[in-house]
């Protein structure tokens, strides 16, 4: 496995495209100070996936990207994609050839490609992890760094040599189990409180159980009485709502038959005041023809001029003339009789009707409620 090329792009110095070969053996970058060497080892680094502005030679991670000079505008976004050879398999990914991409904007947002397939910066430090060529690694080494590892302490080379010697990922998935034992005992810790909690409380809680079960039998014998009820007042309201029925529909066929009555009774009374006035007519023209005839007669006598077949004509006139007067009275007498006695009957019929309807009306109010 080997470096094959670097491509930059708005990263420090180098604000073009900038593709840089790497061939099998050693490549060496040479050039006077001041002409961006340090930044290619710094690109490195930077897409790899350090994090520290101070190792990448700058104050904040912003500076990475290219800031412009008095001729050039500066840029917006930085970056670097390193290609690595894996024909040898070394990274445990299904790929000849990996390409790591990293950008960063001005806004602070960062991105990583793998293949041009977007991940996390753990997913890239865990394929590269115990290759050496981590941000950690020994493959990247400074100037100074060489005196560094040699007087450091020995806790301090050790992760060097873990790294050359591939057991960095192992320490870290060891690291990582421990950390998740040693959360899983909290849990058990945790666990085996609540169950010696809940130990002290079986005793109340057998007790709160058992009143449970109590008041949920009571609930299901209450709703069955409850339905059982319902359902017997239902069949009570079934039978008062037929009863009902019936009064209403007798109530409603009385009506209908005083109505009839009163109808009937009302043409009768139409008829007889009807023959009430032609009676009351021919008594008044029977008294005219009276008062007429006793004037002649008057008039006959005043005169002298009595004739008997005259006066015996207007005598029978004068009986006949009573006679029918008689009859009139008798017969208006007689519908008067007729008219009260119909009077009477419509009062009753009348009051019929109001208690018919008012028993129409309460039992209509007793079939609704």
């Amino acid at each position: 496995m080997y470096f094959k090329r670097i491509e930059m792009q708005g990263f420090k110095s180098f604000a073009d495209p900038v593709i840089i070969e790497f061939h099998e053996g050693i490549t060496c970058i040479v050039g006077p100070n001041g002409s961006g060497k340090s930044n290619i080892s710094d690109a490195i680094r930077w897409v790899l996936g350090e994090q520290s502005p101070k190792l990448l030679r700058g104050g904040k991670m912003e500076e990475v990207i290219f800031a412009g000079t008095t001729n050039r505008k500066s840029r917006g976004m930085a970056e670097v994609t390193l290609v690595i050879d894996n024909s040898t398999g070394i990274l445990p990914i299904e790929y000849n050839e990996v390409a790591i991409t990293r950008r960063m904007y001005r806004s602070g947002e960062s991105e990583y490609l793998i293949n041009n397939n977007q991940c996390r910066l753990k997913d890239i430090r865990e394929l590269i992890m115990d290759t050496g060529i981590g941000v950690d690694g020994y493959s990247i080494i400074g100037q100074g760094k060489i005196a560094d590892i040699v007087s450091t302490k020995a806790e301090d080379r050790r992760e060097i040599f873990e790294e050359a010697a591939g057991v960095v990922m192992y320490k870290k998935r060891k690291s990582q189990a421990e950390k998740k034992l040693g959360s899983a005992q909290d849990n058990l810790d945790r666990v085996s409180d609540i169950v010696n909690e809940i130990e002290d409380r079986i005793g109340s809680l057998r007790e709160d159980s058992t009143k449970a079960k109590e008041f949920l039998n009571l609930r299901d014998r209450y709703k069955f009485l409850e339905i059982n009820l319902a359902l017997n007042n239902i069949g009570n309201l079934d039978k008062n709502t037929e009863a009902l029925k019936g009064i209403v529909s007798e109530s409603e066929e009385k009506i209908k038959s005083l109505v009839n009555k009163r109808d009937s009774l009302e043409a009768e009374m139409d008829q007889l005041m009807e023959k009430n006035e032609n009676l009351d007519e021919l008594s008044a023209e029977a008294n005219d023809n009276l008062i007429r005839k006793v004037n002649e007669l008057n008039i006959i006598n005043s005169q002298g001029q009595v004739n008997e077949e005259r006066l015996s004509a207007v005598d029978k006139d004068i009986a006949r003339l009573k006679g029918e007067i008689k009859e009139t009275d008798e017969k208006l007498n007689s519908e008067n009789a007729k008219l009260k006695e119909l009077e009477k009957n419509e009062e009753v019929l009348q009051a019929d009707k109001i208690s018919a309807e008012k028993k129409l009306h309460d039992a209509v109010i007793r079939l609704n409620s």
